[in-house]
């Protein structure tokens, strides 16, 4: 494994830009959508249809990274790639032409972020640092893109997304190519990590973890109009909220090495819970922008400490794999239940229930993460 403060450097750099993107999108993607005349239906199947294909897409180029020996290559086409069909669903407000090429342009952008958490950790002890400036990224996006979008239009944060892509491309072609684990014969299988019954373990703990912090960047703006708050205030709210997790990624490091990564991961899992719980009490807008460093405390840990735990409980080989379906599975299809779970509980009965529900299904991840035995240290 390689340490070298210059590559370090760099590589916290390309973890700012590939998460630009997604602070860029995620944020005003339903209201440029709505801007060009979709309904909120299809507003809806076209997000689904990203994460849904994230699914899919991850565990295709998982395989793929896996197998190949010219990753930083592989990667650097994805991020053009992902790019190009940004720019080119500007094209369009036919909704079939447009899900299509939404659909493709997540197939690329999906499995970046899991790859290069594999690519990264391959070459660097210092990956909670790296990952904390993609936090910072995230948030300065958030900030930059409503910006810009409110003076320009909203059509102009897909060529801010391509930019910054483009930009992450750049930083992948000058980085080296990762160690390989394998013999150039042998082929990495998938099925391989569905026998390892530890990952299978945290795969399913993971499931019921993480679909509830996207969730909560859906319907977090609902709760906090509920409460009293304005529009303008939920840019801050996730400015201050997303900004939060870099400093805890940082820390992350020091927490595992003092009370070891298993049992800080299961604090950052109750903290979830707790946090959760607390919002489905409906408190005041105000109290919401004061607590926004919980988040910091459950995704700054969560973001860190689950993928490493992935990348190490399974052979090295298998290692790239592991996070690629972790990505797939544990991520983008506890997603898709949670936000539709979500808007079923919104619609019934409100935004607090939203957040009860979400309290739950983290509260099923640390009673399995312990009955599993996934909490102790290995």
């Amino acid at each position: 494994m390689t340490i070298n403060k210059n590559s370090d450097l760099r590589r916290a750099f390309l973890y700012f830009f590939i998460y630009c993107p997604l602070g860029i999108i995620c944020p005003l993607i339903g209201q440029y959508l709505s801007s060009i005349g979709f309904s909120g239906t299809q507003v809806g199947t076209i997000t689904s249809l990203g994460t849904g294909t994230a699914i899919l897409a991850g565990l295709f180029w998982g395989k793929i990274y896996a197998n190949t020996s010219r990753k930083k290559i592989l990667l650097a086409f994805m991020c053009l790639a992902a790019a190009t069909l940004g720019v080119v669903s500007t094209g369009t407000t036919i909704f079939i032409i447009y899900a299509v090429i939404y659909s493709g342009m997540y197939f690329f952008q999906g499995p970046i972020h899991g790859l290069s958490d594999a690519f990264v950790l391959d070459r660097s002890e210092h990956f909670s640092a790296i990952r904390a400036t993609g936090a910072a990224g995230y948030a300065v996006a958030v900030f930059v893109a409503g910006r810009v979008a409110e003076s320009t239009g909203l059509k102009s944060i897909f060529f801010m997304y391509a930019g910054a892509y483009v930009i992450a491309a750049c930083f992948f072609l000058r980085e080296e190519e990762p160690t390989t684990f394998r013999t150039a014969e042998e082929k990495v299988k998938m099925s391989v990590l569905f026998k390892d019954r530890n990952f299978v373990k945290l795969l399913i703990c993971a499931f019921f973890l993480m679909g509830t912090n996207v969730g909560n960047s859906t319907y977090f703006g609902y709760l906090f109009r509920e409460q009293g708050g304005s529009v303008a205030g939920i840019g801050v709210a996730f400015l201050l909220m997303a900004g939060s997790e870099a400093p805890f990624m940082a820390l992350t490091p020091v927490l595992s090495r003092k009370f070891g990564a298993e049992k800080t991961l299961l604090f950052a899992m109750v903290m979830a819970v707790i946090r959760f719980g607390f919002y489905s009490t409906g408190p005041d807008y105000k109290v919401l922008l004061a607590t926004f460093f919980l988040q910091g405390m459950t995704n700054g840990i969560i973001l860190v400490e689950i993928v490493k735990y992935f990348g190490r409980i399974v052979e090295p080989r298998l290692s790239s794999v592991s996070i690629s379906v972790f990505y797939a599975i544990g991520n983008s299809l506890s997603v898709i239940l949670c936000s539709f779970i979500g808007g079923i509980m919104l619609d019934m009965a409100g935004a607090c229930a939203v957040y009860r529900f979400f309290a739950i299904f983290n509260f099923v991840s640390v009673i399995l993460y312990i009955a599993l035995g996934m909490h102790r240290r290995r």
